[in-house]
């Protein structure tokens, strides 16, 4: 520590003044001040205000970056830069001696049993502009005779005042200025260092002496920030005589700079406002959080209930804003309908989140972004929802509108709230929809069934997703819930995934994927009888899933009866028809707790074909008596399966290569169509670019790989398919082309490759064709450009033709060459960027230590590297094929 601890400090005070007292009365003035600064342990010449805080004071009392140590250096900075050569100060022990700026007056030659020491500066004291100390200051060290330990510190300082002068928004809420006053009072012993006033988040509260008229609740805290204090204030008062405004730290910072202290005004980081004019009767509030400032508008205009919700993002710059406006009463549209409620939603550096727009779908919050209902109390909230959904993102804009329709005389019970955003420049547009159905009426309703539905389309990556939830829905009075999610993306990594109510327990979702709620719906739900369903369907490229669970409980769970029946299927139908499925169910009864009895039955089936098969186990229990019979049999085994006949799948390529669809001029690289070309005498085909090259792609089957089925049909073999393209005098070049395939439809794979391995794969579909360059003796056609001209007034001159040369001049000069799309693009064309990502891989590791199989290489897809795992032999099972990134080095 700086200074001596507080029993050090007593002791060694009673001990530099007991033997001084005696002989002060007899000593000079000036030999007074030498002698006393001496006894308080300060250098001889350092009896001054400065020196008695930086000894009394004990700033290192407190723990580092406490609010004491700040406030005591403040102090001792204010006293050295006062205006004043000496402050006005006084020493004091009552009885023994009385010490000033200007003299040392002895009062007594000896020391009580308690002595109190008080030191006090009287004068105000302007801490920096903005904050002074006006009543005075005063420490009072309290020396006890035989235990120094029991010593104490005592500091207040009276009249503490913060003024607020030169804030514009301040000065409307309190015209003479903002100025309040209050003390601070602390205390140190042997239990440590304690602030007398009030403690909150925001700081130390201060009380408070004096406030302006016409501000109502007002406080003041003080806090340690950054090496230096923090003054902020809260209060409410009336707004230009319209409404009430409740504001919330505005205040000071004082911060250290050069030896000094510098002080800076801090804007409220709330401001909520109350208004009432003439009809218009409403409220708000503007708050920061995070360096963002967020703020809520409710306001009813009579016939127009108007909210409205903002984000202002300063760095980097972007702002969100969402109003709705709800009609009372709704507007007739006819044919019982209504328009209750419009709105739209504006966001400048703002981009749509499909993550965080799933995620408000399943946790029943959509309503957070179409017409909320209770805006004032969830502000917060929806707020918060906002900005996840549509967070900050440089050189996006979002925008959009919404309504509400109603339908159902005399009041709507069916309403539907539909909003449509596109994100901008990126095309991708979302789709928010919530219906609800309340019977008899939404306000007391019997059923009320609520709808939240979300979707993305994203048309540059061809990717359409859905999520809906029954959050909030009710029979009667019990709740029902369930989910949907769907998505269906083409090209790289194709894909096509719907459920409803969740997955087969043995199916992993893709990463990302939502997994909705199970569909619940009870049945019967009273205190002593409860009967509850739930369910799910899913389907994927390569599995139909479903499964369902009936539970009942009929009296308490320690007394009564309890059952479940529940199965899991997962459906095939290839080679032919089967289906794996799970059976399960339970019955126990109870009794205070104990189980008298219990029933259970487990069973799997798979079938029909090869053969039918059942194994499970069922077990049965009575009192102290446990049986269980398991059983796995076999029947109708035929051996092999039955497959419709083989497929023609070279006559299936021929009819692609015969289908127009398949093949597809390519323009040259970096060359748009200015036009479009008609196709004037010519009966089929279509038209070629002179420069452009020729595609021919096919979904049929792969190419150029064994395949050993063709949808639901097998092959008499494994069968490599090809289709060899080129021009008819075998000049340019070729390049593979490849499409998306689904697996399950040309391999072979088992239930559990159909749940983990990948859905679709690339494989090559066709061949793009360049053209030679052409020759300096290929045909050319020059067509004349003439203009159609039109004479107003005057001799008409006659018909002039343009030559190649003018034409060729006169260009840069014309409307197109000289416009600001042209130089625009000339000026800031860039070349192609090259693709960053790699593409996926695949390998072939250890089981044990996923490393990678040395005389492998890895491959474009899990085909091609599952083919090199089935020509290892003896070693194979310690093998497994796994994307590249997963490979250890």
């Amino acid at each position: 520590m700086a200074a001596a601890p507080l029993p050090q400090l007593a002791a060694d005070v009673r001990d530099g003044l007991v033997p001084l007292l005696p002989d002060l009365q007899g000593l000079p003035e000036a030999q007074r001040r030498k002698r006393l600064a001496q006894a308080l342990g300060l250098p001889s010449d350092a009896l001054t205000p400065e020196a008695l805080l930086t000894r009394f004071a004990l700033p290192s009392a407190a723990p580092p970056g406490d609010l004491w140590p700040v406030l005591v250096d403040l102090l001792r900075t204010a006293v050295r830069g006062a205006t004043r050569a000496a402050p006005n100060w006084s020493l004091v022990i009552e009885n023994v001696l009385l010490a000033g700026p200007t003299q040392v007056q002895p009062l007594g030659t000896t020391l009580p049993p308690v002595i109190d020491l008080t030191f006090k500066l009287s004068d105000a004291l302007r801490l920096v502009p903005g904050l002074a100390v006006r009543d005075g200051i005063s420490l009072v060290l309290s020396l006890p005779t035989a235990v120094p330990d029991d010593s104490t510190l005592a500091f207040r300082a009276d009249g503490m005042e913060l003024a607020l002068t030169d804030h514009e928004l301040l000065k409307l809420l309190a015209p003479d200025g903002l100025t309040l006053k209050g003390s601070l009072d602390a205390r140190l012993d042997k239990n440590g260092l304690r602030l007398e006033s009030g403690g909150t988040g925001k700081g130390i509260a201060l009380p408070l002496d004096r406030v302006p008229a016409g501000l109502r609740a007002p406080s003041l805290y003080m806090a340690s920030r950054d090496g230096g204090l923090q003054l902020t204030t809260s209060f409410r008062a009336s707004l230009l005589g319209v409404g009430d405004a409740a504001v919330d730290g505005a205040g000071l910072d004082i911060l250290p700079t050069g030896g000094g202290y510098s002080p800076s005004v801090v804007p409220p980081t709330g401001l909520g406002l109350t208004l009432a004019i003439g009809p218009a009767k409403g409220g708000g509030f503007l708050g920061e959080q995070d360096g963002q400032y967020r703020g809520a508008l409710s306001l009813s205009l009579g016939l127009v209930e108007v909210k409205a919700f903002g984000i202002l993002q300063p760095r980097p710059p972007s702002v969100l804003v969402a109003l709705s406006a709800e009609f009372t009463p709704a507007i007739e549209l006819g044919l019982a309908f209504t328009l209750n409620a419009v709105g739209g939603l504006v966001g400048v550096g703002r981009a749509l989140d499909r993550a965080g727009l799933a995620a408000v779908v399943q946790s029943g919050h959509l309503d957070d972004l179409l017409f909320p209902a209770d805006a004032a109390a969830a502000a917060p909230r929806i707020l918060t929802t906002l900005g996840t959904v549509f967070p900050a993102r440089a050189g996006s804009t979002v925008v959009g509108p919404m309504f509400r329709v109603g339908w159902g005389r005399p009041v709507s019970f069916v309403t539907a709230d539909v909003g449509v955003v596109l994100e901008l420049p990126s095309g991708v547009v979302g789709i928010l929809g919530r219906l609800r159905i309340a019977l008899p009426a939404p306000q007391a309703p019997v059923i009320d069934l609520r709808a939240s539905v979300a979707g993305v389309v994203d048309a540059a990556n061809g990717l359409v997703e859905i999520n809906a939830n029954l959050a909030g829905s009710r029979l009667l009075t019990s709740s029902v819930e369930g989910g949907l999610a769907l998505r269906a993306k083409s090209g790289q990594d194709a894909t096509f995934i719907l459920s409803a109510g969740g997955f087969h327990p043995r199916y992993t979702p893709p990463a990302g994927f939502p997994t909705p709620k199970r569909l619940t719906i009870p049945i019967a739900d009273s205190p002593f009888l409860k009967v509850v369903f739930s369910g799910y369907f899913a389907l994927t490229p390569g599995t139909v899933q479903a499964g369902a669970e009936l539970s009942a409980v009929i009296g308490t769970r320690s007394t009564g009866v309890s059952g479940r029946l529940s199965f899991d299927a997962l459906v095939r139908w290839e080679p032919s028809f089967g289906v794996m499925l799970d059976l399960g169910g339970s019955f126990a009864l109870r009794v205070a707790g104990a189980t008298l009895c219990s029933v259970g039955l487990h069973v799997h089936v798979d079938g029909p074909t090869p053969c039918w098969h059942i194994a499970g186990r069922a077990s049965v229990s009575f009192l102290f008596f446990d049986v269980s019979f398991p059983f796995d049999e076999h029947w109708n085994c035929t051996g092999q399966a039955v497959a419709p006949p083989p497929p023609d799948v070279c006559r299936a390529l021929e009819q692609a290569l015969d289908n127009p669809r398949s093949w597809e001029p390519v323009l040259p690289d970096g060359v748009r169509t200015m036009v479009s070309l008609r196709a004037d005498g010519v009966a089929t085909g279509r038209l070629l670019h002179p420069l452009g090259r020729l595609r021919f792609s096919q979904r049929t089957v792969p190419l150029g790989i064994e395949v050993v089925r063709f949808g639901p049909g097998r092959l008499p073999k494994a069968t490599a398919f090809d289709v060899a393209v080129a021009f008819p005098t075998g000049a340019g070049t070729s390049q593979p082309v490849t499409e998306d395939f689904a697996r399950a439809d040309f391999f072979d794979l088992t239930d559990d490759q159909k749940l983990t391995q990948p859905a679709f794969e690339r494989f090559r579909s066709g061949a793009e064709l360049t053209p030679p360059p052409t020759g300096g003796g290929a045909t050319r056609t020059t067509v004349p450009v003439e203009y159609e001209t039109k004479w107003l007034g005057g001799t008409p001159a006659p018909p002039w033709r343009i030559s190649d040369a003018a034409l060729q001049a006169a260009l840069p000069h014309g409307a197109v060459g000289r416009s600001l799309v042209h130089e625009l693009s000339a000026r800031y064309a860039t070349p192609l960027r090259k693709p960053v990502l790699k593409e996926r891989m695949y390998a072939i590791a250890s089981r044990d230590t996923l490393k990678a199989s040395t005389g492998f290489l890895s491959k474009n897809t899990f085909t091609e590297a599952a083919a090199q795992l089935k020509t290892v032999t003896g070693r194979s099972g310690l093998l497994q094929v796994v994307p590249a990134y997963e490979v250890r080095p």
